[in-house]
C-alpha cells in the first residue's frame, strides 16, 4: 500500500522513513513528553521499531502514523495518525508532538487530517481519542476535531478517558463547517 501524504498550509503528514528516527528519538527524551503515556524508555533503536510497526501497521490496516513535518522548515516535529487498538477493537486518532510546536494548532490541524482520512478514505465508522484526564491540552485537540466525551477505563496501567466521533457525526459536522 502506498501511504498518503496529507497536508494544511502549515504541516503535512508523510509516510515514515528510517532516518527520521533519530529526529524523533530527539523529541522522545524532552522533559516530561511522555508525560500521560505508558512508561517507556526510549532508545534508538525501540524508535526504530515504533517507525517500522508503523509501516507495517499501514500495509495490514490500511491506516498508520505518520511523520509531522512543519512546512516551514521541513523538520520531523512529531508523530500522528490512526491505529488499530486489538485490546479495545477501535481505531484511535493519536499525537505526539514536540514541545517547540506545542500551543501553535499543529496538533488539531493533524488529528483533523487523520479523522478525515480515516472515514473519508479508510471508510471507518468510529474513531476514538484516549487520553489522561489531567491531560487538558489534549482534551481540547478531541474536542475542536469533534470527539466527545464517551467514559473512562483503565489501559496500559493507566487511567484514560475515552473520546469517540462516529462517521455520521462527522459528516454532520462537515456539512456545518462548510464557508
Amino acid at each position: 500500500m502506498k501511504i498518503p501524504t496529507l497536508s494544511t498550509p502549515h504541516l503535512f503528514l508523510r509516510p515514515w522513513r528510517l532516518e527520521d528516527a533519530k529526529a524523533l528519538f530527539a523529541i522522545l527524551q524532552e522533559p516530561a513528553i511522555l508525560k500521560y503515556f505508558p512508561p517507556t524508555d526510549f532508545t534508538l533503536e525501540k524508535t526504530q521499531s515504533y517507525i517500522n510497526r508503523q509501516l507495517k501497521h499501514w500495509q495490514q490496516r490500511g491506516i498508520g502514523h505518520w511523520a509531522v513535518v512543519t512546512s516551514e522548515d521541513g523538520q520531523v516535529v512529531g508523530w500522528n495518525g490512526l491505529e488499530y487498538l486489538p485490546e479495545l477493537g477501535e481505531v484511535e486518532v493519536a499525537y505526539l508532538l514536540s514541545r517547540n510546536v506545542q500551543g501553535r494548532g499543529i496538533a488539531t490541524q493533524a488529528a483533523r487530517l487523520a479523522i478525515r482520512f480515516g472515514f473519508e478514505s479508510a471508510k471507518l465508522d468510529n474513531i476514538v481519542g484516549l487520553v489522561h484526564p489531567e491531560n487538558v491540552p489534549s482534551v481540547r485537540v478531541l474536542e475542536k476535531c469533534g470527539l466527545v466525551f464517551a467514559d473512562h477505563l483503565t489501559l496500559w496501567g493507566l487511567d484514560m478517558s475515552r473520546y469517540r466521533i462516529s462517521h455520521v457525526d462527522y459528516e454532520h459536522m462537515r456539512k456545518y463547517d462548510q464557508p
